[in-house]
């Protein structure tokens, strides 16, 4: 046997080795990329009404895994937009917002395969709202003319992982109001598809 085959081989055999124990012993440490759409709505009042919108968000994600349990976090760069009605009946325009999202949440593999598994989590979000847009709504621009920058949350949400692949369903609700002076917390459902490569 010369050399080339030998090194071939012993180069095949270690990284069987390495595949064999890779999957006995997954890394606890998971690295990926993630995004989706957002349904969001912005409570109003004084003579507005709210509906849900579409938006977007995306972004990178990193999960510990501890047996059935981990903890996720995540940073996402976030469009949200709800829309807004006169009660009068005047017509209808979009509030928009656009902000850095960073959820941590901890969640629980109710289904635990090799190559699937299915979710719930909960945890919170912080958001650092980077513009907004009510330039359409002069009276509402000016309630929101204080428009807390920094603001924290909560979601819930169940997921369902094949392979590396992951597709995720979440509710995220407001804990303070986005003005100190206007009663109003804005909520989302979220739909998210990611991608782990690492």
């Amino acid at each position: 046997m010369n050399m080339n085959k030998l090194l071939l081989l012993t180069t095949i055999f270690l990284l069987g080795l390495v595949a064999k124990m890779n999957a006995q012993s997954p890394l606890p440490i998971h690295i990926g990329i993630k995004g989706g759409s957002n349904f969001s709505e912005l409570p109003v009042s004084d003579g507005f009404s709210s509906k849900y919108a579409v938006g977007y968000f995306g972004g990178a994600m990193a999960r510990f895994d501890f047996k059935r349990f981990y903890i996720q976090n995540e940073i996402l760069y976030s469009e949200k937009s709800s829309k807004i009605d006169k009660t009068s009946g005047a017509g209808s325009k979009n509030a928009k917002w656009r902000s850095i999202e960073v959820p941590l949440v901890i969640g629980y593999k109710v289904v635990d395969l090799a190559a699937l598994n299915v979710r719930v989590f909960a945890g919170g979000v912080y958001s650092y709202v980077l513009d907004e847009n009510f330039s359409s709504l002069n009276q509402l621009k000016d309630s929101y003319r204080k428009f807390d920058k920094s603001n924290i949350g909560y979601q819930v949400g169940a997921g369902v992982e094949v392979w590396k692949f992951t597709v995720d369903f979440t509710y995220q609700g407001g804990l303070n109001n986005v003005n100190k002076n206007f009663s109003s917390k804005p909520n989302s459902f979220n739909v998210g598809v990611g991608y782990f490569f690492l």
